[in-house]
């Protein structure tokens, strides 16, 4: 268990206090929304054969692999079909979605640009 010492200067007030408690609750629980987000992705891949994993600073972008290539009907069958990376995505809380292929071609869907989807990190 980690321990946490606050001590906030009398000038900081109410403001100052909401704050803290606002830093103090995201850092809590960031490993349980990456570890929850992995949880969900693996889960999505044992259901469509896939590789999936979790990337973003946030560990709230979805990101779909094949070592083979996708099309653009490939990925919008596994995107908007029933119970697909769409709704998946809408259900678990991610923000986007990015599909990419052994050729290294990307298609984004969601909060992402083609920039970014080139260069998110991994989650842990």
């Amino acid at each position: 268990m980690t321990h946490l010492t606050l001590t906030l200067s009398p000038r900081c007030g109410e403001r100052g206090f909401v704050v803290a408690m606002l830093v103090l609750t995201v850092a809590c629980h960031a490993p349980t929304a990456s570890r929850e987000a992995a949880e969900a992705a693996e889960s999505f891949a044992r259901n469509h054969q896939l590789q999936v994993s979790v990337a973003g600073s946030d560990c709230r972008v979805l990101l779909i692999s094949s070592e083979t290539a996708f099309d653009d009907d490939r990925v919008e069958s596994i995107h908007y079909e029933t119970d697909g990376a769409e709704q998946f995505a809408h259900d678990h809380g991610f923000r986007a979605v990015i599909y990419r292929d052994s050729t290294d071609n990307y298609w984004t869907y969601g909060a992402t640009t083609q920039d970014e989807a080139r260069s998110l990190p991994h989650c842990r």
